[in-house]
């Protein structure tokens, strides 16, 4: 018998429905659902946690920790037009040649 356990049940996890500890004649199918479980866990819950599959061989328990938050500082983040104004690089084209034949142009 093979067993998959959620170690820590935080409210996303109550609130989904899943069980606290599964149990599985084939460890293959203990393998597989622990994965599709963190996947899940990972993508759709409320991301305060991150969930990551320990196996341990007949068990494979599921670990929570709190995620990090990001550490964006709004202050070094520019908009698009402030970076080209201090580029060094001119973007444009010269009206005075014409365009190559074929290309949409006159």
């Amino acid at each position: 018998m093979y067993t998959l356990e959620i170690e820590k049940m935080c409210s996303c996890a109550q609130k989904s429905g899943l069980e606290q500890v599964m149990t599985f004649d084939e460890r293959q199918d203990m393998v597989n659902k622990a994965r599709v479980l963190e996947c899940r866990m990972n993508q759709e819950f409320c991301m305060t946690h991150f969930f990551e599959a320990v196996d341990y061989g007949d068990k494979i328990i599921i670990h929570s920790s709190l995620r990090p938050e990001d550490e964006e500082d709004d202050d070094h983040i520019e908009d698009a037009r402030t970076l080209i104004r201090k580029s060094s690089v001119t973007i444009g084209f010269d009206a005075s040649e014409a365009p190559p034949k074929g290309s949409g142009g006159n």
